[in-house]
């Protein structure tokens, strides 16, 4: 989950950006989403997003497959995202449910039609209860599925995430499951079944190894890497400053130039810097170095 850098100015900062894409294929990342929540996309310019979708696309030059978010709170502008993300050249899109201030189950299903009607690529379906303030039940989900073949993933936040890949399994079992809170769970969820995880960390050449070894069967070797690093994992996931977190990392693994939030997304305080700092130590993770091992 590609955050998006921004210069001292707020300005998109386009050669920031393209580290993080390079780092994303060193790390051997199975793919990038851009214009996610993680991305600030609702903090975004239209003009903004257009020009970020281009350069993801045309940077990552099929190197890896390109989700783009095109979530909104309008069935109209949904459909216009999905045309422009694909006709770019997006791999898939990733939606969540819309923002309303009575959610309705007639109103969802409007609004993911779009999607099966305009989408001439794959849907990720975004459960993320937090964001949306939709609460979607395995009812609701075997349902969109079965409506709307469109959708062939789910990126699941809906936490306890582990019972819950579970049961869709059981009654969906030919979907795919991504895991995402910031892989707070990943281990978990990859025992349960999960295909993977789409989400943001500052390290994600360490998830990639989680993964690596789950596939492999080295699931002790997976269990030492996630115990290790589940410290700065679970304070990366911090509620409301997350974001700004996982940019200071970032910035200080020198990836992007700046670690600059746009308001009212809030940045970290001294303290928390201090706490951060702490817990990089304990990890052995030098200021002038990446001399971790995993």
């Amino acid at each position: 989950m590609l955050p998006t850098p921004f210069t001292e100015d707020y300005e998109i900062d386009f050669h920031s950006l393209e580290k993080l894409l390079e780092v994303s294929i060193s790390a051997k990342c199975k793919g990038v989403v851009t214009l996610g929540v993680m991305g600030e996309a609702n903090r975004l310019l239209d003009t903004e997003r257009l020009e970020i979708m281009k350069f993801v696309i045309s940077k990552i030059n099929q190197r890896l497959p390109v989700t783009v978010g095109v979530s909104s709170d309008s069935n109209y502008v949904l459909k216009s995202r999905i045309l422009e993300a694909q006709k770019l050249g997006a791999s898939s899109l990733l939606i969540c449910p819309p923002r309303l201030n009575k959610p309705n189950n007639l109103s969802i299903l409007e609004y993911y039609k779009i999607a099966q009607t305009y989408s001439e690529i794959p849907v990720v379906l975004q459960d993320l209860p937090s964001e949306s303030g939709v609460f979607l039940d395995i009812n609701m989900i075997k349902k969109l599925h079965s409506e709307f073949p469109i959708i062939k993933m789910i990126k699941l936040e809906d936490p306890p995430t582990p019972p819950k890949i579970s049961n869709i399994l059981n009654e969906i079992p030919n979907i795919s499951i991504f895991g995402g809170l910031g892989g707070a769970f990943f281990l978990e969820e990859l025992r349960r079944g999960a295909t993977g995880t789409m989400t943001g960390f500052a390290y994600p050449e360490v998830l990639s190894s989680i993964y690596d070894n789950v596939t492999k069967g080295n699931y002790d070797m997976a269990k030492k890497i996630f115990n290790y690093w589940i410290p700065l994992i679970r304070y990366e996931n911090s509620a409301g400053i997350g974001l700004s977190i996982r940019k200071n990392i970032l910035k200080h693994r020198g990836i992007i130039k700046y670690d600059y939030v746009r308001k009212p997304t809030p940045e970290i305080d001294t303290n928390t810097k201090n706490e951060l700092s702490y817990i990089l130590d304990s990890l052995n993770i030098l200021e002038n170095s990446e001399n971790f091992s995993l």
